[in-house]
């Protein structure tokens, strides 16, 4: 099933598909949400990415405890689900998150993984 281009919207108005989603039904775009969202490298990297404007894959090499290669299957990952984008500056990746697909998918989740990372 393709997205029109016009936004649907659910019976209590909200959108019933984000605008930057991947254009599949939204049960199955569910799911690859929530399978992207369950696994705690991709949860780290979403909060060190979404916690600016973009973050550069050399800075996701020195902050997590994995190779290059596991970066980049879990950057896939989260972007075959539309959470984030890769952007690509000479020999430099740069990655944003979609926040709004997931504050649609899983509102708040960036503040709760923030919070989570502070009690710690």
């Amino acid at each position: 099933m393709a997205r029109s281009a016009v936004t649907r919207t659910s019976q209590g108005g909200e959108p019933a598909q984000p605008p930057s989603a991947p254009a599949r039904p939204l049960r199955d775009q569910y799911v690859q949400v929530m399978k992207a969202l369950a696994d705690p490298v991709r949860l780290d990297m979403l909060r060190l990415i979404g916690s600016g404007d973009e973050y550069a894959c050399t800075a996701l090499e020195t902050e997590l405890p994995v190779g290059k290669s596991t970066i980049s299957y879990h950057v896939k990952i989260l972007n075959h689900a539309g959470l984030l984008s890769v952007q690509r500056r000479g020999r430099n990746f740069f990655y944003t998150v979609h926040k709004d697909v997931l504050d649609f998918y899983a509102p708040g989740i960036l503040e709760r993984l923030a919070l989570a990372l502070d009690s710690e």
